[in-house]
């Protein structure tokens, strides 16, 4: 954890408010700790101040398909704050740490510094950007260049050692057998190492060249 979590409100979109304010919302925030594993289908408003969330949608089979990643200081729960609904639920992916406000403060704080709902808005459209090019990725690339991209997407939360291969079929939206085949193509390739921990990159560059134009 990077020093005291509550720290992680003067990194996020909140940066911006009065120091007063920012440290009035500090002392009446809660500190919200989940295991790695928990799934988290109310998300309220909240910080991420340690670890790495997951987010997806899941079909009425119970497949799930990530979304995107959270990290510190990334704000979840801000479609629900806006009155909006949005088809994500959301898995610790390590042992996070959330900061968790009420939607009476945060509807009170952007009342009072508009620029904080526009700074909001800037977050839920960066959001809506990853799901929809989560979804450009299901149609258009195949299950390897997906299995790459969120391997990267992995790394850069510097806590990845291995996926499980099961984890990583639920993170693109395949079968383990399909990521399992695709998994020891990558390893033949040089790319990753498969082993009984799961799959671990090692050739960044590499697993970069695959997906080329959908990470520009």
């Amino acid at each position: 954890m990077n020093g005291n979590p509550v720290d992680a409100l003067g990194e996020s979109f909140l940066q911006d408010l009065p120091d007063k304010v920012r440290r009035e919302l500090a002392a009446s925030v809660r500190i919200v700790e989940f295991r790695q594993g928990s799934y988290i289908y109310d998300p309220q408003l909240s910080i991420v101040a340690a670890g790495t969330l997951r987010a997806f949608m899941a079909d009425e089979s119970g497949r799930h398909l990530t979304a995107c990643y959270f990290r510190r200081p990334d704000a979840i729960g801000i479609g629900d704050a806006a009155g909006r609904v949005f088809p994500l639920a959301f898995q610790a992916h390590t042992d996070c740490t959330l900061l968790r406000f009420s939607q009476a403060q945060f509807d009170e704080i952007v009342r009072a510094n508009p620029e904080i709902g526009w700074a909001a808005a800037k977050v839920l459209s960066g959001i809506l950007d990853q799901v929809l090019g989560e979804l450009a990725r299901v149609a258009f690339l195949t299950v390897r260049d997906r299995v790459a991209h969120h391997l990267l997407a992995l790394t850069e939360s510097g806590e990845l050692t291995a996926i499980h291969q099961a984890e990583l079929a639920s993170a693109v939206g395949s079968v383990r057998e399909v990521v399992c085949r695709t998994a020891t193509t990558l390893r033949d390739e040089g790319l990753v190492s498969v082993d009984q921990r799961g799959v671990t990159p090692v050739d960044e560059v590499g697993l970069r060249r695959l997906i080329g134009q959908w990470e520009n």
